[in-house]
């Protein structure tokens, strides 16, 4: 009798060891799928960090040689700096109202312009940064998504309050 206990202990007692060693084995390969995904991970922002210098690299190459897009974007400029010279204001006004004509949107079609010719002329990191400098506007925006939920007749005492 003791060796058929003994026989039964000791195969609970392999089946457990067995089914350890292959817990052990799925967290194994679990970590080691997990590891290999952060290493493409960290292999993919690396080759995008290299491409984003590269092309970047390049363009200033290119337009250190070039003179054109710094004179388009004078040339498309000349208008909005006319605006500040009393003089020629009137022209300016003129020909906008002139385009408008053609298209009711013309004057927001001349701006979207000259932001594509300033991006193309500095790239797109340095126009965006000029155009948007910091968050105070997504910051704005998103305080006035926030509902209000101060009572009215809060506000009234604390007018009240502050015009005595």
């Amino acid at each position: 009798m003791w060796s058929a206990i003994g026989g039964v202990v000791s195969f609970i007692a392999k089946e457990v060891s067995a089914w350890a060693e292959r817990r052990d084995k799925l967290q194994a390969a679990e970590l080691d799928v997990q590891l290999a995904e952060a290493k493409s991970r960290a292999e993919l922002a690396a080759y995008k960090l290299k491409s984003d210098i590269e092309w970047d690299l390049k363009w200033a190459d290119a337009s250190s040689r070039s003179w054109r897009p710094e004179f388009i974007l004078v040339l498309w400029s000349l208008p909005t700096i006319c605006l500040f010279v009393p003089g020629l204001r009137g022209y300016v006004m003129d020909g906008f109202e002139f385009l408008k004509l053609f298209d009711p949107n013309a004057p927001a079609v001349f701006m979207a312009g000259w932001g594509i010719i300033f991006a193309a002329t500095f790239g797109m990191k340095q126009a965006l940064s000029f155009m948007l400098p910091g968050k105070a506007a997504k910051l704005a925006e998103a305080f006035s998504k926030v509902p209000d939920d101060i009572p009215a007749s809060a506000v009234e005492k604390v007018t009240e309050r502050l015009r005595s």
